[in-house]
């Protein structure tokens, strides 16, 4: 669906219900961090001690946190680099490419490849975000009653399962079911915090950012790994920048302010007051704020709220993995369009079957939410660093900003990035390896579909004729009625497939289409900028049909298009004609390495066919095979 009406439809809705649909979605990863965030940073692996000025100085950081990361970074400056309304780190590499309209993926620039390995980060922290936090919320069962431990990780698994199942409801219809939901949880913890601030508002100093500064003079060097805990009250923010087509900055801006910002900020010096007065609640603070009579129903409201939280990174992957497809750097996977009204809102089968099953081993592995704080927040520092330096080069070079005004913005953004990435770096060992090996396999992944697929039609390219070339060697053939699309994967020439059938039958139809689908830059594409015909014979037309990134082609839409372009033209009953490569096995030297090639070749051939996510009639397709040295 193109942008255009997608954004004219959302208009419609009100804003007070776009921004409750993204209290389900977009808040719920940041939204639930009090779970952990606050109790980690004083029993993690490199834990503060327990003194006031230590509990004053962490929360002064997490406020800041808030301030600076989410609401300055993400919630000002990310929401407006977002692309015709897409956001995310790929779409924010799209902006970075020169605009061109090409069949060809895109290039592995150095900048591509560092905002590639920036989104294959947060791959691993969309495997890890549903497991901490169904854990850390089942988990409080524990504060009810110790014999609820051994139950804790097959009822946290029966959950995950759960949760992947709902996912083909699409993200519409699960942010508008649990936004209430999610609205039910910010008003209770920040309830919960107030009346704790209430019988100690002496917390209340930590909104002086000198006491911040303070603790890293007092904690030195510790303070930076200590750092690796504070970064999980914005764990959220790269999903809240990756779901930003799913309701729009307006809704999600709003949302922040009015809710999540005084709700996270009440809660979190709410636990910091009561250990203020009650050191020895530091092993789960935030349960500790609920009386007694309250535990069950909030132990089951935060297993609610986090499994609505899941959905800020799988929706957020979701969306990733369809720009990747389109930008050329992954493989065809079916794509679900979940809504009517917003283009934005999918469902991938096959992305939320590995998702799940990735989630499920991790909590099964690690068993706690202690011991996955160990796995947490290293992607997402990496993710969020990598998005600081694509911003940098998006304001330079594209919005054009002088130097006096990017330069200061980015430092302060550093300032808070460069040590979040040192402290989660001291993580590794202890389980920070797990997501940065899956998003070494995807970046791996991402690399060589794109240097396979590009080799390959440049591979292509070579059996390409030059149309006069072709006319000339036209000599009484055959005349078939009907029309036949001979897709090309390149604008210019006669493809392979078409002198194939020349050379074989000599048979011609009555009109004949060069059909090429462009892959635009841009997130979408109207349909009057669709396609461009050019008569190039008396009965050969060359049709380029245009898709951004967030579309999918599909021939219905193409034919309907055509039909009301040329009328002229009989389109009711075409016959498809493609090319089938098939990858020779070269024992001379290439410029791929062989395991490289080897991969490209069992990704290509688990690829979703191009037959199936363009729509082709299976009983209207002729593939000719080709072969071809990459």
């Amino acid at each position: 669906m193109p942008v255009e009406k997608s954004r004219s439809r959302r208009r419609k809705e009100p804003l007070s219900s776009l921004a409750l649909g993204a209290l389900g979605i977009v808040f719920g990863d940041i939204g639930t961090s009090p779970l952990y965030a606050f109790s980690l940073c004083f029993a993690g692996e490199y834990p503060a001690k327990v003194t006031p000025q230590n509990i004053v100085g962490i929360c002064s950081l997490i406020f800041w946190a808030l301030v600076i990361v989410v609401t300055i970074k993400y919630v000002i400056f990310m929401l407006r680099a977002d692309f015709d309304g897409e956001g995310g780190t790929l779409a924010l590499l799209a902006q970075l490419v020169p605009v061109r309209r090409a069949a060809k993926p895109l290039g592995l620039s150095a900048i591509a490849l560092l905002m590639l390995f920036g989104a294959s980060m947060l791959y691993g922290d969309g495997a890890i975000t549903p497991a901490i936090s169904v854990i850390s919320a089942v988990e409080g069962l524990n504060v009810w009653t110790s014999a609820a431990h051994p139950f804790i990780v097959p009822i946290s698994v029966v959950i995950l399962v759960a949760l992947f199942l709902i996912q083909k409801r699409g993200t519409g219809g699960i942010g508008f079911l649990f936004g209430p939901i999610v609205l039910l949880w910010f008003v209770v913890i920040g309830v919960l915090g107030a009346i704790s601030i209430a019988h100690h508002p002496q917390i209340l100093v930590a909104l002086n950012p000198l006491y911040s500064w303070e603790f890293f003079l007092r904690n030195g060097l510790l303070s930076f790994l200590i750092f690796g805990a504070v970064v999980l009250c914005v764990t959220g923010v790269e999903a809240l920048y990756a779901d930003l087509a799913h309701f729009g900055r307006k809704p999600i801006g709003i949302a922040w302010a009015t809710v999540v910002f005084p709700a996270l900020v009440l809660n979190y010096f709410g636990q910091g007051a009561l250990v203020l007065a009650n050191p020895g609640a530091i092993g789960s603070p935030f349960f500790a704020l609920v009386p007694r009579w309250g535990l069950i129903p909030m132990v089951v409201l935060a297993t609610a709220a986090t499994i609505i939280a899941s959905q800020a990174l799988i929706t957020g992957v979701f969306s990733l993995t369809q720009q990747a497809i389109q930008l050329g750097y992954l493989p065809r996977f079916r794509i679900v369009h979940t809504s009517r009204h917003f283009a934005g809102q999918i469902y991938m089968p096959t992305i939320n079957a590995l998702l799940g099953i990735a989630c499920i081993l991790i909590v099964i592995m690690f068993r706690s939410s202690d011991k996955l704080g160990g796995a947490y927040g290293l992607a997402v520092t990496i993710t969020m660093l990598t998005t600081t330096i694509g911003f940098a080069e998006l304001v330079r070079k594209k919005w054009k900003w002088p130097a006096w005004q990017w330069v200061p913005l980015i430092v302060i953004f550093l300032s808070w990035d460069v040590p979040f990435f040192i402290g989660n770096a001291s993580k590794f060992i202890s389980g920070g390896w797990v997501p940065v090996a899956m998003a070494l396999v995807l970046f791996t992944i991402f690399v060589t579909w794109n240097r396979g697929r590009r080799r390959l039609m440049e591979s292509l390219d070579s059996h390409t004729m030059p149309v006069d070339d072709f006319l000339k060697e036209l000599k009484d053939p055959t005349l078939v009625g009907g029309t036949a699309f001979f897709l090309s994967p390149q604008p210019t020439g006669i493809p392979f497939v078409l002198q194939h059938g020349w050379i074989r039958s000599h048979i011609i139809y009555d009109t004949i289409v060069l059909l090429t689908v462009m892959h635009s830059p841009r997130p979408f594409v109207h349909p009057e900028n669709r396609i461009e015909v050019e008569q190039l014979a008396p009965r050969l037309l060359r049709v380029k049909a245009s898709y951004g990134f967030m579309d999918t082609p599909r021939i219905h839409d193409i034919l309907k298009l055509l039909r009301a372009r040329r009328p002229d033209v009989d389109f009711s009953r075409p016959t498809y004609y493609l090319a089938n490569p098939k990858i020779a096995d070269d024992t001379t030297r290439h410029g791929m390495p062989s395991w490289q090639l080897n991969l490209f070749r069992w990704l290509a051939r688990n690829a979703r066919p191009l037959t199936d996510s363009l729509g082709l009639p299976p009983n209207s397709v002729i593939e000719f095979g080709v072969e071809v040295k990459l």
